[in-house]
């Protein structure tokens, strides 16, 4: 198996059909592995009315959050390279080839730029590009933080895994601990994945007091037990940034 495309899901069936559809359509060497983080809204009827043998459906008992699921998925993963996708958005068409571009690099972490689609309007952009290159933590690229837009080596994944319970921000303190394994992330032209801008209850646009701090203990968590003096000052940095922003300012007024 060459690509392992993991799907947590909760409570998105309104989402899920479109980036099954998006799955499906794929040609290749692939498995997609669909965890439902124990929806009540049907979405694992959606994934069961599907036929592909490259789908796997995995239900978690008690939700555990994005990161649970995200974790879940991993925990079953097959291929030698693993990415992720949310379930309110889709893979590029033809993403096998492009894949497969991406991993000719000799590395572990391989980022990719996206196409981003905002329902006000229905504008399709590439709004954060990264420019090609090799980038380190004394020389992080835009959307470094993100997982849905890298491709991992599965070898190298072995031991590392998302910090559940965290609301918001998780990928973040994920590729710190990527990257104080291996100091490398490689940046290439490809696009990878099309996210949609109109999913108003996603995780992600909500950004309360509790999940803010909850990410700013998972970046200390990571401080204090990072052996890696470069990763510790680079979370050092995202953290002073955090409380700097307008986002932490607002929360907390």
């Amino acid at each position: 198996m060459k690509y392992s495309v993991i799907v947590p899901f909760y409570n998105s069936a309104i989402w899920l059909e479109r980036c099954i559809n998006s799955m499906v359509k794929q040609e290749g060497d692939f498995e997609f592995i669909l965890v439902d983080d124990h929806s009540t809204d049907g979405g694992d009827k959606i994934v069961e009315c599907y036929f592909d043998p490259r789908m796997k459906l995995m239900i978690n008992e008690h939700a555990k959050g994005v990161s649970g699921a995200r974790n879940t998925g991993l925990d079953h993963a097959k291929g030698e390279w693993i990415t992720f996708l949310d379930a309110d958005d889709e893979m590029l068409p033809d993403s096998y080839a492009t894949f497969e571009r991406m991993t000719e690099h000799d590395t572990n972490i391989i980022q990719a730029n996206h196409l981003r689609h905002y329902l006000n309007g229905n504008r399709i952009y590439n709004k954060y590009p990264c420019e090609a290159g090799d980038y380190s933590l004394q020389n992080l690229p835009s959307q470094w933080c993100m997982v849905w837009n890298k491709l991992y080596k599965a070898e190298f994944l072995k031991d590392v895994r998302f910090v559940e319970g965290v609301q918001y921000g998780e990928d973040e303190v994920f590729n710190l601990d990527c990257l104080a394994k291996n100091n490398e992330l490689i940046c290439t032209e490809d696009l990878m994945t099309l996210r949609h801008f109109n999913n108003h209850a996603s995780l992600s646009k909500s950004k309360g007091r509790q999940g803010l701090i909850l990410q700013a203990r998972a970046l200390e968590d990571f401080i204090m037990r990072c052996d890696n003096a470069e990763a510790r000052l680079t979370a050092c940095k995202v953290l002073s940034d955090h409380w700097a922003s307008d986002t932490y300012r607002r929360a907390f007024e």
